[in-house]
């Protein structure tokens, strides 16, 4: 109980730091996306590259805050965690090739999906996977790390054991901010995420060490109690068409502002930039625009919901021509609103790729209105 509400007390405090590092991160990796794609000679594309990886590095660090802050209610369907485990495995296949370390798998063939949030299940594997290739680093080039997943008592065990140095305290190791890692290779905040989620699945995680050395990680999960059904295959991308109309942006950090506006001009739409939700009211009244990209949560309480609700009085045509940026995560009421409503929105700092679909998706709803 003194653990949950510390725990939570805490991640008020990081869901404000989160918050205000999101912005500038999302600047940072935009126009390092945008440099990569401008042909520079060899030095410099190299000297983007690694900019472009050290922020990303500090996005993950962010996302471990934001996830341990929101304490959120996980979308839960029907997985198969052997599907996720490949998955999340494919993400460090390259890490664990060139520091030498073996993988193994001992997956029984028939195991039941479990009801759980895909992408939290793979966050979860992917802090344990991350962990265990640490230890092994710290314990010398090489080493062993073996995966195992079986049905025991109507649950489904996945286990990561790896050939370390072991865990010092084990009774520790999910405590918020606990690490074991040299400095500056942790915030000690991944176990207790991994913690957190697999608790809001009804499941449970522990950690023990090897009698032979090295530890053991084991989550367990209620199993769905059936064989997980074959996916559908996605279908084929369509060709995309450049942005055409007037938008009008809205965001009050000068630096996201610039940086979206590059973005969407870059792309072909003509673009019209603003910093406050009074701007913007006066603006659509006295001229058109085809779509607004706006910050979903503005200073002085201008938001989301506040927004929707003014240009449904005031501009109701645009109603569906709406998109909403966030610079943490959403809460609950928003999330509501904007699912209720049908409204798209974007969490910063996001690819530059997706500001790109979502406001060609916008252009496109208006052309059609338009020839309708």
């Amino acid at each position: 109980m003194m653990k949950t509400c510390w725990s939570q007390s805490v991640g008020q405090l990081i869901a404000g730091v989160a918050h205000e590092l999101n912005n500038p991160l999302t600047a940072i990796l935009g126009y390092a996306q945008l440099l990569e794609s401008e042909g520079l000679e060899e030095r410099a594309s190299d000297f983007v590259r690694k900019l472009f990886k050290q922020a990303q590095r500090t996005h993950r660090v962010v996302q471990n805050l934001l996830s341990f802050a929101r304490q959120r209610k996980p979308l839960k369907q029907e997985v198969d965690i052997r599907k996720v485990l490949d998955e999340t495995l494919a993400l460090r296949d390259y890490d664990l090739k060139v520091n030498d370390i073996t993988l193994e798998r001992e997956i029984e063939p028939e195991i039941s999906a479990v009801t759980a949030d895909p992408h939290q299940l793979e966050q979860v594997f992917l802090n344990i996977i991350n962990n265990a290739v640490d230890a092994l680093l710290e314990a010398g080039k090489g080493g062993r790390l073996k995966v195992c997943i079986y049905a025991k008592d109507g649950n489904v065990h996945t286990e990561f054991h790896d050939s370390g140095a072991g865990i010092k305290e084990p009774n520790r190791i999910f405590d918020p901010f606990y690490t074991t890692k040299s400095v500056g290779k942790g915030t000690g905040l991944g176990l207790s995420i991994c913690y957190g989620i697999v608790k809001e699945h009804g499941g449970d995680i522990t950690a023990r060490n090897r009698l032979e050395g090295g530890a053991i990680i084991e989550v367990r999960l209620p199993s769905a109690g059936r064989t997980p059904s074959p996916e559908k295959s996605l279908p084929a991308p369509r060709h995309e068409l450049a942005i055409e109309g007037r938008i009008l942006l809205v965001e009050d950090e000068e630096a996201v502002l610039e940086f979206e506006r590059d973005v969407l001009t870059g792309a072909g739409a003509q673009v019209v930039t603003l910093m406050s939700g009074e701007d913007m009211k006066s603006r659509l009244l006295s001229e058109t625009f085809d779509a607004i990209i706006m910050n979903g949560k503005m200073p002085g309480g201008w938001c989301a919901q506040e927004a929707y609700r003014w240009v449904m009085e005031n501009c109701p045509t645009l109603e569906k021509h709406m998109l909403f940026t966030f610079s943490s995560v959403l809460e609950p009421e928003i999330r509501s609103c904007l699912q209720e409503k049908n409204l798209p929105y974007l969490v910063k700092p996001f690819e530059v790729a997706d500001l790109i679909a979502q406001a060609r998706r916008l252009s496109q709803k208006a052309l059609a209105a338009t020839a309708g």
